[in-house]
């Protein structure tokens, strides 16, 4: 069960999908590229787009009365953002981390090429139900796994999503995001998340610093995790 990545191209540096992939490329478009910290879309906008990760990282955020924000996912090469079966207001902004590159596509169009036949339509759905199982786990490490676990985690899942895509080498990848998206993310404090990463380092279990992180000890980290790649799957 893969994400979208095998319609958008046969490699993230670039390369552009056939058109026996589409059917008829034209759905897709030229990628449009956003710079770092763009805001791409904002929750309870009510146009219809969607967008399909071709390049870089974005964040998928959930805004609160307070200011603050939990963001919901960390959308990678391939993934989709925003598809909606029905008309109304969005439920979360999505903004760019690093330059980012994506296909914006009209759920009108985008259903219309589901429902035309072929073996797109089950493979999208594939690639929403792993998106789901995604998100999933994400509520389950803000709501019931601790600090060293939670983080653990997410960084395990970043290492198989990326790997997924070419982009992460024996357990070795670019990561961008910040102590404070980090927070955003897990549901901790910055100082929390410090701490933790501290500790993981101290343990010899992965070093995440200078936006690289290299997974030290894939066993034991999985151990601490309690981590099941097969959602991911």
């Amino acid at each position: 069960m893969q994400t979208l990545s095998q319609f958008i191209g046969s490699h993230h540096s670039g390369t552009t999908s056939s058109k026996n992939e589409w059917g008829n490329n034209d759905i897709l478009g030229a990628a449009k590229i956003y710079k770092p910290h763009s805001v791409l879309c904002r929750q309870d906008d009510d146009d219809d787009t969607i967008f399909i990760v071709k390049s870089g990282w974005a964040l998928l955020y959930r805004g609160l009365l307070d200011g603050e924000r939990q963001v919901i996912d960390t959308p990678l090469w391939g993934d989709v953002v925003g598809f909606r079966s029905v008309d109304g207001p969005r439920f979360a902004s999505l903004a760019s981390i690093t330059e980012l590159a994506v296909h914006e596509v009209s759920r009108k169009a985008l259903v219309e090429h589901i429902l035309s036949g072929g073996n797109f339509g089950n493979r999208f759905a594939c690639s929403l139900a792993r998106l789901n199982a995604i998100l999933a786990e994400h509520l389950v490490n803000v709501g019931r796994r601790n600090a060293m676990s939670r983080t653990a985690h997410f960084l395990l899942e970043l290492e198989e999503r990326l790997s997924s895509v070419g982009l992460s080498v024996h357990g070795r990848y670019e990561c961008p995001l910040t102590q404070h998206e980090l927070a955003d993310i897990l549901g901790m404090t910055t100082v929390h998340v410090n701490r933790t990463l501290s500790e993981l380092r101290k343990a010899d279990l992965v070093s995440f610093k200078a936006g690289h992180v290299e997974i030290l000890n894939r066993k034991n980290l999985v151990k601490v995790a309690g981590f099941d790649n097969e959602y991911l799957r």
